[in-house]
């Protein structure tokens, strides 16, 4: 194993160089490890990163010095005195703010462990920042400490915990640079380029004793100083460019609800509103229904003028508010409320989109706020509502198309209850007299929200797939592209369209969503430039990042690649050999999206009935790219030109795998499944490009081996077969079994 140490030069203060002993150091405060070096000739070395690095390849993988430290230094004490069969906590340190991912777990034997979050034991204010926590917790057998991060890692440690311990003590300090991972490998140039895995902008380096001097040698100040509140004349403030800072003690919104005194006028507010619903509290035989009713009211009142003080516009305003009374009982009726309490929830139609057992007090959750709960379902619950209506009246296409587009983007599901049949129209029945009221029991504050049920209309399959076959015949004789009809088509052809949402489950392509495709296909490069005025983002800057949200030309080719991975081994002969060359044919639209081709030779492999046109169509895009033996080169100049939408690469090694990846799986197709001879040569051409790619690896080795048998050479294969299992090492028994049978065969002649 190598060391390699790779520097971050930091502004060193001057010190007593004299009465410092030469060596290195490292720092003791509390964080991350930093390593000083104080070296002869009055020279330092600051470093971040340090450790080992390992040769794969042609790729040093850095092992960061801090990626093995916990974020936990735990020790335990016998000096507290906690409550009988509990132990005393304390957490401190200097970086705990809100306590976010941070659990604490217990556990006795082999039962699942019990956890909760830090945050929970946390009593103070909201926003307050504390150095030290201390609580109780059960006394059990193992105790358990969880980190979870911004990407869904969960890092998860186990402890015994003592019997004589009284108190466990955890230091909490983030381990932010442990997560970096460096990688590097020389380019074209001779330079050593070394990035974070996955990242942009690398740092290149050259030897330093091949860096050049300037030739012409910089001049030095005459003079140097440091000056207090310098100014000249004319000079403005310095921060008058910021805008000036809210005061924390500006006052609330004044936001206040309108709350209509019936039910009709309650719904027709709600109709001139288009992005609101209407909540009605129903609850007619609580006697203390209306002061439950206007204490959440004023809350919520409260809660969205609070946020509104920091907005120009109410977002937050998404309900309106009823109180049912005992008049709206056969309101309920028709509309087949059963549960009494209940929030039932509507649309500007009168039309019930959600029931709800138990009153408004005890299912507030619900509505909180910064984010509601059921606000995606009820909007989903809306569209298909709407599209219902829509299909089953006399609507125009256009009208239609609107309602399929107004389904959620996010391919989300959640199951949905059966039909409620509600009215728009509103009938108010005669009041009923104060006795007649019942007095309802008293709640449990701890109450949970009941589960929501949502409406579900009923849809004809048939009808509805009819209509849309409509919609894509009219629509391919636009001009121009509809982004309304764009949106839907796309959506169907990825499978979560209209039908996934209406039936919940995928289906193969009908003639409609080839012709779809055609569309797309056709006005391609307009939809392109439309998505991105759509979206915010000027069609002449090149998204390097990925940043923007994506288009067609990422969504079209995934959309494909992945029907074709969930139906292909379902599908007919017929079917394969189409969807792969509309496949084909989109990915002639992106010349420079390697990752999208690479993924079509993969489907080829899998789906394609004929070895000729498989191995013709590989040999012509390996040739495309290839051109002599300087295979790291030209792939090396491919990841650094790579600047289209949607064809970032995590990282270089990656990248390079995928042509490496690409070139043996094609090789070994040959190896298994062909006999002709001119397949053979060209396969032995791609496998030796794969071993100048990713050097010794045991697989691609093994494919080259065989394919040089195939050919005739014999000594030549077997040698390959040596060097193959010479590096088996990262194989598992099986496969190391699998390679040696291979090289006796070869040497007896049975292969």
């Amino acid at each position: 194993m190598n060391k390699l140490f790779l520097g971050s030069l930091l502004f060193l203060s001057a010190i007593s160089y004299s009465q410092v002993e030469k060596g290195s150091y490292v720092t003791n405060e509390k964080g991350q490890k930093i390593k000083l070096n104080i070296k002869e000739n009055n020279k330092y070395e600051l470093m971040v990163f340090y450790g080992d690095y390992e040769v794969k390849n042609d790729t040093l993988h850095f092992n960061n010095n801090n990626s093995s430290d916990s974020e936990f230094a735990v020790s335990f004490s016998p000096e507290a005195n906690p409550a009988k069969g509990k132990v005393k906590v304390k957490l401190f340190g200097d970086y705990m703010y809100y306590y976010t991912g941070i659990y604490i777990g217990t556990q006795t034997g082999k039962a699942e462990p019990t956890y909760k979050s830090f945050a929970e034991f946390f009593s103070g204010a909201e926003g307050e920042e504390t150095k030290e926590l201390v609580f109780e917790i059960n006394r059990e057998e193992f105790f358990y400490l969880a980190k979870e991060d911004y990407e869904g890692k969960t890092q998860i440690s186990k402890f015994t915990l003592p019997r004589d311990a009284n108190e466990i003590q955890i230091e909490y300090s983030p381990n932010y640079l442990g997560k970096v991972k460096l990688v590097g490998y020389l380019n074209d140039k001779k330079q050593l380029v070394v990035s974070e895995n996955g990242k942009s902008n690398p740092l290149t380096f050259i030897m330093e004793s091949e860096k050049q001097e300037k030739k012409t040698p910089s001049i030095k100040p005459i003079e140097t100083k440091t000056e207090t509140n310098w100014t000249y004349p004319g000079k403005s403030d310095r921060w008058s460019i910021y805008p000036q800072s809210v005061d924390s003690t500006v006052a609330v919104y004044d936001f206040k609800f309108k709350i209509e005194s019936d039910l009709s006028k309650a719904i027709g507010a709600t109709k001139n509103d288009k992005t609101k619903f209407l909540v009605i509290n129903y609850d007619p035989d609580n006697k203390k229904a209306k002061e439950e009713f206007n204490t959440f009211i004023e809350n919520q009142q409260y809660s969205i003028g609070s946020y509104s003080s920091y907005t120009d516009n109410i977002e937050y305003d998404k309900y309106n508010y009823y109180l049912a009374n005992a008049k709206d009982k056969t309101w309920a009726s028709k509309n087949k409320i059963k549960d009494n309490p209940s929030i039932v929830i509507v649309d500007g139609e009168g039309t019930v989109l959600s029931q709800t057992k138990g009153n408004i007090s005890k299912n507030a959750s619900l509505f909180e706020v910064y984010y509601s709960s059921i606000d995606p379902d009820l909007k989903r619950t809306k569209a298909l509502v709407d599209l219902h209506k829509a299909l089953n009246s006399k609507s125009k296409e256009s009208e239609i198309l609107k309602a399929f587009a107004s389904l959620p983007e996010d391919g989300y599901y959640g199951s949905v209850a059966e039909t409620v049949t509600a009215q728009p129209v509103v009938e108010v029945a005669a009041p009923v007299s104060e006795d007649q009221t019942v007095e309802t029991a008293a709640y449990d504050m701890d109450y949970s929200p009941n589960e929501t049920v949502f409406t579900k209309p009923v849809f004809d399959k048939k009808k509805m797939l009819s209509v849309w076959e409509s919609i894509v015949k009219n629509h391919a004789k636009d001009t121009k592209p509809d982004l309304d009809f764009v949106k839907v088509a796309l959506a169907e052809i990825k499978g979560i369209g209209f039908y996934k949402h209406i039936f919940n489950e995928g289906r193969v392509y009908d003639e409609a969503n080839f012709k779809a495709i055609d569309y797309l296909l056709k006005h391609y490069n307009e939809i392109i430039v439309e998505q991105q005025k759509s979206k915010g983002q000027d069609a002449n800057v090149v998204d390097y990042y990925g940043d923007y949200p994506a288009t067609i030309e990422a969504e079209l080719p995934r959309a494909i690649s992945n029907h074709i991975t969930e139906f292909g081994d379902q599908a007919s002969d017929s079917y394969k050999a189409r969807i792969l060359e509309v496949y084909k044919k989109v990915l002639e639209k992106q010349a420079g999206d390697y990752k999208s081709k690479i993924d079509y030779f993969r489907l080829l492999n899998s789906y394609s009935t004929s070895e000729q046109n498989y191995v013709a169509e590989y040999d012509a895009f390996f040739n495309s790219i290839f051109k002599g033996n300087n295979d790291i080169e030209i792939l090396d100049g491919l990841y650094a030109s790579r600047t289209q939408s949607g064809q970032e690469y995590e990282e270089w090694t990656m990248f390079k795998n995928y042509f490496s990846n690409a070139s043996n799986e094609t090789a070994w197709f040959v190896v298994e499944k062909s006999k002709n001879p001119e397949s053979v040569k060209k396969a032995i051409k791609w496998s030796e490009s794969s071993l100048r790619i990713e050097k010794n690896n045991p697989y691609y080795l093994d494919t080259l081996a065989q394919l040089y048998y195939k050919n005739g050479e014999k000594q030549k294969a077997i040698s390959t077969q040596e060097q193959a299992l010479k590096f088996s090492e990262t194989m598992d028994e099986e496969t190391k079994a699998d390679l040696e049978t291979v090289l006796e065969k070869m040497k007896n002649g049975s292969y």
